[in-house]
């Protein structure tokens, strides 16, 4: 692991409460969710960037435009997910339970849990 640079920042209060709320619901530190806030915009390419930084300009309607571009997003994702997963089911020999396909979480068993020990 690459030895960690510290470096100072000042963030606008409403900032700084949004890294802080972050960081508190998802049990992180802020300097792990500002970190990983880093690692992934310098990774997207230039143009997403700025599209992302403009949107967010836009106090009207950035927070709902960004909102709409993160549930495309996810829909895309969520879609590519599922059709790996039905291409892998396809090339498997595997035989499909068809209570599973009618089934939902209430109706389902737990799965035992293997012995330990």
């Amino acid at each position: 692991m690459a030895k960690a640079k510290s470096r100072s920042t000042s963030l606008p209060e409403s900032l700084d409460l949004q890294v802080r709320d972050i960081a508190l619901r998802e049990n992180r530190t802020p300097a792990n969710v500002l970190e990983n806030a880093v690692r992934v915009f310098t990774l997207m390419p230039p143009e997403l960037r700025a599209l992302l930084i403009e949107t967010s300009a836009d106090e009207a309607n950035g927070a709902r435009r960004l909102q709409d571009l993160s549930r495309h997003l996810m829909f895309a994702l969520a879609r590519d997910r599922f059709e790996a997963a039905a291409a892998q089911l396809a090339r498997s020999s595997a035989k499909i339970d068809d209570a599973l396909l009618t089934a939902d979480e209430l109706t389902l068993e737990p799965a035992p849990h293997p012995v330990v020990g």
